[in-house]
């Protein structure tokens, strides 16, 4: 690790109390509905009277009377919040209709057109066929002074971002405001007397009604905020530059006017350096805006919403009253090296004089691991330089933690795996400040770091004592030569220790709540033991096996071509083909497999040709009719001229043309003789008489099935069903039977396991990471229902459980299925052609309730789920289990009983009579927390005000300008020395000295 590099070495929370507000920066940072007032030889800070009948502010006089004074009677609070929102229209622009004369206009003495493409970009309400324009933007406040400036304003403010960086940025920024409004800023926001100036007034005071009316409508609409937010801000940063600018020339005159001396003592309130200032140089804390950083400051202010509007109806009796338990500090101990130092002499080489050593020092290491086995590992191994572990302190720090963890486990909690140094308690909550914790947290870091340092001194001198033991043989690797020397020599050897230096850094804060949770597993345990119950199944003995008889599909007379496919599914059948009722088949000559039958150029009289020939599958069919076609030529036309052929010995054709020399071969007739082939290869006679030249021919037979061959066909088949059959039923028989016998083993097994069943049995655990999430889940239903008042044991205010988003919906549910349809032969019963599929859908004829989503349950519901699910960061549940004797006595014993053998956690989950749990809240949804808090309902997004509650704004000041993101850091306290010893060595007084490392540092930080 280079000199001055810092890693981290463990790091840990600390919860405590908020800082009470600066009061500088409640001044800066927040902007407050209320003005100053000249009384007198004074200036006061006047809070504007919002809750009264004699309020300036209409919006705040309609919300006290609905709220406070206006008895509700049987109407809930839906129905005031709808009727409040309506009687709250007549605060905002009325506007005429698209259908009135001369289009969309706002109503009232000062009339501006309204172009109907605009009117998506406004939000508006319609109320009997009137539209009511919310003011959510500065210029639909007509007639009011600065308003219409402040676009402008705003303009020149974005500007300025490019300008800063100029000494003379912010003058230059003052001018041009003054410029543009026509007068000093001090004349614009002040009067003579230091009090407010009425225009500046007014303006403020109507951008925080149009900020309360919004507000109260955002429980019905999604409203932006953001531009009467930043108009406000830009008076806010005009007040600041006014009030520099008297301060500017105070100090300028040295001395102040009446109103000017009021001024500063009202601001004193806020500035306590303005007290005792001699108006000479510039008092502290001022100027407000001097350069870009406090500009930006000034411009991020958030206004303060009096609690009456973010209450409403809750107002006097918030819906929870549960308030943070105050602020997590994410804090991590950073160590970097400072310096390397000689220690302690670790060895003496004493050479005597004209003396020779050589020496190698050999290192053994044994290790021995065993784990169901045993293994033996050997190791040798020869350094000729030395190194130390980088991360030695930080390995025993995070050791030692979790040491702390588990002996202070009443004290300490984990949050994301980072120890919680907690100093609030139930309680207790506020009665220790920052500076208390922060010594907390100096004394939890030394502790840790002093205990770390201790152990890596300890293993270093086991290490450094093991060295002694080392095996050394002698050899010619090292060389210590004094044969010409003049005295004795002895090389000292010294350890090397490092010097490190440690501070802590802050780095991230979160608003954290605390729960403490009664018995928490109570309900997972009871919906445990009645699923189990409901699962129990009490096995029962198995019957005795009923065997079976072989049954045969058909009968042997039955077995046709459909059967035939029904019973190929089935059986192997590859082997028996169905035999068509008709085929035609063309003979072939076996050896050739020619079709035709031919011989040329023959001189031969009264001769007969036997052809050899092959049909396939002609066995057992009858000719019908035969196919002879061909040509012959004889030489002479003689009166004996005469063909014949014969299949198979049998005649099928014999022509006689006694003057014919040219024959043509057909065979219109059927054969004259019955044709059955009693195989496949069969014979063709060809007998001629005459003398022959040359011929031509081929045979085809049109044959049809007979009985004996159909029926030899059938009996085949049913051999093989039948014998296929009788080994299935034999099969499927002795599967019975060792089926019983092993089920019969079966129930006598669950029956022992019924019997040994338990308790501690149904409420066993599964993996580690099983348990934890059983444990996370169940931690945040009981924290859901601390915040959210749902699920407990009054459901007479329960809105989530009994608001199913899920409705129902007739319908009549239609059913699409494949299809094959074939077209059967209503005689022969076989299929025939056309033979169609598809898929079919057809509509059930009954209607039934089919789940469908209520989108005004879901929205309103999701919205709610949305929110809770992540305003908390719920995957860093941190919790504590307090034993059982914290629940009620009679309930100890079955508590103390519940066990996890293999998860001691999930044991103390399941033991606990009580839970303390710290959950914190997400970055950025502080504010939309404390509005449900106050209204039980979820802040619908955007930037929200901050709640006018003392604990509310102090929260939200410590934590507005920091969150948790591992960067940056901010050093709390002085850094701190410790000394971390080493297994490394170094010769004493040798040319090579140890390294500087704080010269190093000076030479990089001045190359960079």
């Amino acid at each position: 690790m280079a000199g001055g590099e810092q890693d981290p070495v463990f790091d840990f929370m600390v919860v405590r109390a908020p800082d009470a507000v600066d009061p500088q920066a409640l001044g800066e940072a927040y902007i407050h509905d209320e003005v100053y007032v000249a009384q007198g030889s004074a200036v006061r800070r006047v809070a504007r009277d919002l809750h009264t009948e004699d309020s300036s502010s209409e919006i705040g006089k309609l919300v006290h009377r609905k709220v406070l004074c206006e008895q509700p009677g049987e109407s809930t609070e839906e129905k005031q919040i709808a009727v409040l929102l309506d009687e709250s229209l007549k605060l905002a622009v009325p506007c005429a209709g698209p259908c009135e004369k001369g289009g969309m206009s706002t109503n009232g003495p000062m009339r501006h057109p309204l172009p109907l493409e605009r009117l998506d970009a406004f939000t508006y309400v319609v109320r009997d066929s009137t539209y009511y324009l919310l003011p959510d933007r500065p210029e639909l406040l007509f007639g009011v002074p600065l308003i219409p400036e402040l676009p402008r304003i705003i303009d020149l403010l974005d500007a300025q971002d490019a300008l800063v960086r100029a000494p003379d940025a912010i003058p230059a920024l003052v001018a041009r405001l003054e410029t543009l409004l026509g007068a000093p800023l001090t004349r614009v926001v002040f009067t003579a007397d230091c009090g407010h100036s009425a225009d500046f007034a007014r303006a403020k005071r109507e951008l925080f009604d149009a900020l309360y009316l919004l507000y109260i409508w955002r429980r019905a609409l999604d409203v932006d905020l953001e531009p009467l937010i930043d108009g406000l801000r830009a008076l806010h940063v005009l007040e600041a530059l006014a009030i520099d600018a008297i301060v500017a020339r105070i100090r300028t005159q040295g001395t102040p006017t009446a109103g000017e001396r009021a001024l500063l003592g009202c601001l004193a309130e806020r500035c306590p350096g303005l007290r005792g200032w001699q108006f000479k140089g510039s008092p502290p804390c001022f100027p407000l805006i001097a350069d870009s950083k406090s500009l930006a400051r000034w411009r991020l202010a958030d206004p303060v919403i009096h609690c009456l509007f973010a209450r409403l109806f809750r107002y006097l009796v918030p819906f929870n009253p549960i308030r943070p338990i105050g602020i997590g500090d994410l804090k991590v101990v950073r160590q970097w090296l400072v310096a390397y130092r000689p220690g302690e002499i670790s060895h003496i080489h004493n050479i005597l004089k004209g003396e020779t050593k050589t020496r190698e020092h050999k290192r053994t290491e044994h290790a021995e691991d065993t784990f169901s086995f045993s293994a033996t590992d050997s190791q040798e191994n020869t350094r000729d330089v030395q190194s130390t572990q980088r991360f030695e302190v930080k390995n025993e720090a995070e050791a030692v933690v979790k040491s702390t963890l588990g002996v202070t486990a009443n004290a300490t909690v984990t949050y994301t795996s980072t120890p919680v140094v907690a100093s609030l308690t139930a309680g207790f909550s506020y009665n220790r400040a920052s500076d208390d914790t922060k010594k907390t947290a100096q004394n939890f870091a030394r502790d840790v770091i002093d205990k770390a340092v201790s152990r890596v001194t300890e293993q270093t001198s086991t290490q450094r004592s093991t060295t002694h033991r080392l095996e050394t043989e002698e050899t010619n690797l090292q060389q210590f030569t004094n044969v010409k020397g003049p005295a004795h020599v002895s090389g000292m050897y010294r350890w090397v220790d490092k010097v490190y230096k440690a501070q802590i850094f802050n780095y991230g804060k979160r608003t954290m709540f605390e729960f403490l949770i009664p018995q928490p597993a109570a309900y997972w345990v009871q919906t445990r033991l009645r699923n189990a119950e409901k699962g129990l199944t009490v096995p029962q003995p198995p019957a005795l096996p009923v065997y079976d008889e072989p049954v045969f599909p058909y009968e042997q007379d039955a077995i046709d071509a459909a059967t035939y496919q029904k019973l190929r599914v089935d059986y192997d059948l590859e082997q028996l083909p169905v035999p068509v009722e008709e085929k035609v088949v063309a003979l072939r000559q076996l050896g050739t497999n020619a079709r035709y039958f031919k011989e040329k150029d023959l001189d031969e009289r009264d001769g007969t040709r036997v052809f050899e020939c092959h049909g396939d599958g002609i066995a057992g069919y009858r000719a019908e009719h035969v196919d002879f076609l061909g040509v012959a030529c004889l030489h002479h036309k003689e009166a004996t001229n005469r063909f014949t052929l014969e299949i198979a010995d049998r005649m099928v054709w014999d022509q006689t043309h006694p003057l014919q020399k040219d024959w043509v071969f057909t065979s219109p007739e059927p054969p004259p003789e019955d044709l059955v082939l009693p195989a496949d290869d069969t014979t063709v006679r060809l007998t001629f008489w005459g003398e022959i030249w040359w011929y031509e021919f081929s045979t085809v037979l049109h044959l049809r099935l007979t009985p004996e061959r159909r029926a030899e066909w059938q009996a085949a088949v049913y051999a093989v069903v039948k014998k296929a059959e009788l080994k299935k039923t034999a099969a499927v028989n002795e599967a019975r039977t060792a089926e019983y016998e092993r089920r019969l083993s079966q129930y006598r097994d669950e029956i022992a396991q019924l019997r040994a069943t338990s308790v501690a049995d149904a409420l066993a655990g599964s993996s580690d990471a099983a348990d934890k999430a059983v444990m996370d889940e169940e931690i945040k239903k009981h924290c859901l229902t601390l915040i959210t008042k749902e699920f407990d044991s009054d459901a007479g205010d329960d809105v989530l459980p009994l608001t199913d988003a899920l409705a129902t919906r007739k319908l009549k549910p239609v059913t699409t299925r494949f299809e094959v349809d074939e077209t059967m032969d209503p005689k022969a019963k076989v299929p025939v052609p056309p033979t169609t599929a598809g898929y079919k859908t057809e509509p059930d004829e009954k209607e039934s309730d089919w789940p469908a989503i209520d989108l005004k349950v879901a929205r309103a519901k999701g919205k709610l789920v949305q929110f809770l699910e992540q305003a908390f960061e719920w995957q860093h549940l941190s919790y504590l289990f307090y034993p059982y004797y914290w629940a009620e006595q009679p309930d100890w014993l079955e508590l103390m009983d519940r066990q996890d053998d293999a998860d001691p956690a999930f044991t103390a989950f399941l033991r606990a009579g009580m839970a303390r749990v710290l959950v914190a809240v997400t970055p950025g949804y502080r504010q939309a927390v404390c509005y449900y808090l106050a209204n039980r309902a979820p802040w619908s997004g955007g930037r929200t005000p901050v709640i006018g509650d003392d604990l509310f704004v102090s929260l939200h000041e410590e934590m507005r300008e920091q969150t948790d993101d591992r960067l940056g850091g901010k050093a709390e306290g002085e850094p701190w020395t410790f000394v971390v010893p080493t297994t490394l060595v170094y010769l004493h007084d040798s040319g090579d000295k140890l390294p500087d490392l704080a010269a190093e540092r000076a030479l990089r930080e001045g190359e960079s």
